[in-house]
């Protein structure tokens, strides 16, 4: 009956991530096949929004689900507020792009949002890591740590070095430049740890909210680049992880949603 059990488990994991593999290939061929052209901005945007919608509806069906006792459900109510937080931002981002026809708005008021999220994603992050990190020998911490130090360290001197930004909103745009390197750096050490502890338990051996987050932070440092310097050229390598970010959230929930609610439910009856 354990085993049984074990490759249903290793089955349905299987199955969750050829999903996530396809689904991250029909989304990012759709975004790559019109790169260039004047579909490029509708469509990334639209990708965007679409994925980072999909994610945060699907947590509020887990927190519904699931409501908000204990540390679990403290840590995915914060995981949904955060998701949700990106969705009004990537949905302020592309109204400025496709509506009021901006390009690359930046700053702009979709940045408080997005930064604002970092708030409750944090809390989701430290919070699951107590739980999941348990193990984690302190050597492995220390690395991190400083791996992530110094690439804050890196990230910031490279955007010192080539900021072109300039007029009024110079300052605050280049503050804000900072606040991205500066915030992924704090949770990319959990994301990491996470990583590197996965393979413990049957239900954990592969921490998606984690990856997602890391996938997240690649395409944030890409993005920030790109706008300290005045980069105008296609973005859509960058949406396309996004994407990817976005999707891995979503299978992270969805893994959640069927391995732990659904079946603690049957469980108890």
């Amino acid at each position: 009956m354990e085993q049984q059990g074990f490759l249903e488990i290793k089955r349905a994991r299987r199955n969750l991530v050829l999903g996530l593999i396809i689904a991250i290939v029909a989304v990012d061929s759709i975004v790559l096949l019109t790169a260039g052209s004047d579909l490029e901005a509708m469509l990334s945007d639209i990708s965007r929004i679409g994925t980072i919608g999909a994610a945060s509806a699907l947590s509020l069906v887990v927190v519904g689900r699931q409501k908000i006792k204990g540390l679990f459900g403290r840590a995915y109510l914060a995981l949904s507020v955060g998701l949700i937080l990106w969705l009004v931002a990537e949905s302020i981002w592309g109204y400025y792009e496709l509506v009021l026809g901006i390009e690359t708005p930046f700053p702009s008021i979709a940045d408080a949002f997005w930064l604002a999220a970092y708030i409750p994603i944090g809390y989701h992050m430290f919070g699951t890591a107590k739980f999941f990190g348990k193990g984690v020998k302190k050597s492995i911490i220390i690395i991190v740590t400083a791996a992530a130090a110094m690439y804050l360290a890196f990230y910031v001197q490279e955007i010192v070095n080539v900021s072109e930004l300039e007029g009024a909103d110079a300052l605050v745009a280049f503050s804000i430049s900072v606040a991205y390197p500066v915030l992924d750096a704090i949770l990319i050490v959990p994301a990491v740890l996470i990583i590197t502890n996965a393979g413990k338990g049957q239900l954990t051996s592969i921490p998606w909210v984690f990856v997602a987050m890391i996938l997240l932070i690649i395409a944030d440092s890409l993005l920030g680049l790109s706008q300290v310097t005045n980069f105008s050229s296609e973005t859509y390598h960058i949406t396309m992880i996004y994407d990817a970010s976005y999707l891995c959230f979503m299978a992270g929930l969805i893994w959640y949603n069927k391995q732990f609610i659904l079946d603690m439910r049957k469980m108890v009856k």
